[in-house]
């Protein structure tokens, strides 16, 4: 069946994607251009940063424009568009949108605004790395007692209530502050 959401006014909806075999067109070398090409650096298969749009585009994946003129950049998204392109501008609204993102060892964070206000998702993703310094660590050991909780807790739901319970441990979260990995552990398979 298929469900559509025809009367929605935000069709856009976060994902995580496998960008390792894509090519992206960053076209705009300035500070916005920069900082664009720097949030795919190594993720992808390449990144070509270009002061202007090249004849032909067809060889890339995503196409970013990011240059200091919206009608440049309004001619690069429509020539994207055009050949069924992701793209994206740094002066109106793409296909896709870059989100404020951290990227740690254990967990990727993304916040958007939907490009309305994107000082906002920035502040909102540095809160919660401040506020949350032991959360990588908070999912590794979730990560440990899931698998544990899969040999000895045969109901599903029951597993999700103990890993939540676990992370409204405040005792944990200290244990995970203070560095010592071990301790919450043992703390956190008191809800077992």
């Amino acid at each position: 069946m298929l469900i559509s959401k025809s009367n929605q006014t935000n069709y856009m909806i976060p994902l995580m994607l496998d960008l390792s075999t894509s090519r992206i067109l960053v076209i705009g070398t300035g500070a916005v251009g920069q900082r664009k090409a720097e949030y795919f650096a190594g993720q992808c298969k390449e990144i070509v940063l270009s002061d202007t749009a090249p004849e032909d585009i067809s060889g890339f994946d995503i196409i970013i424009a990011a240059t200091a003129s919206a009608g440049e950049n309004e001619r690069i998204c429509l020539a994207a568009a055009s050949q069924n392109k992701l793209y994206n501008s740094a002066t109106g609204i793409g296909n896709f949108l870059i989100p404020a993102a951290v990227f740690e060892e254990n967990y990727t964070l993304a916040v958007s605004t939907n490009g309305k206000a994107p000082a906002a998702a920035a502040y909102l993703r540095d809160k919660i790395e401040t506020d949350l310094p032991s959360f990588s660590k908070m999912v590794e050991l979730q990560e440990i007692l899931r698998a544990e909780l899969k040999n000895s807790v045969h109901e599903q739901k029951r597993r999700a209530e103990i890993l939540r319970a676990v992370l409204r441990d405040d005792s944990v979260w200290k244990a995970l502050d203070s560095d010592d990995f071990d301790a919450a552990l043992n703390l956190a398979r008191r809800n077992i």
